[in-house]
């Protein structure tokens, strides 16, 4: 096991008026939840996760990132954008994904 530091930006890519909603989100790491923030910001704004976890090393890992909608109808829609493991960045083709696999 290593110590690892990751960063990762939260984005709210729609809709418009979701600072007028109570949104949260919650980031994992494999299966462990690290946090769960509430979502007050417009989609001007985005969050930039610092997080250090212990994990294993050679293992395919996942930054999730799970919405938790209120009202239960709403359209908005998270992604996490510019993943760094260990101060590199690492490169995604879709650039609105809620899900990120990585090697340390």
């Amino acid at each position: 096991m290593s110590q690892v530091n990751l960063k990762v930006q939260v984005y709210c890519v729609k809709p418009s008026w979701v600072n007028f909603e109570k949104n949260r989100y919650r980031l994992y790491v494999d299966e462990d939840m690290l946090t769960e923030r509430s979502w007050i910001w417009d989609i001007k704004t985005y969050i930039d996760e610092n997080i250090w976890v212990e994990l294993q090393a050679d293992t395919e890992h996942i930054i999730k990132l799970v919405p938790i909608l209120d009202p239960i109808d709403s359209f908005a829609k998270f992604a996490l954008k510019k993943l760094r493991v260990n101060g590199k960045l690492l490169y995604f083709t879709n650039q609105d994904q809620s899900e990120l696999s990585f090697r340390i």
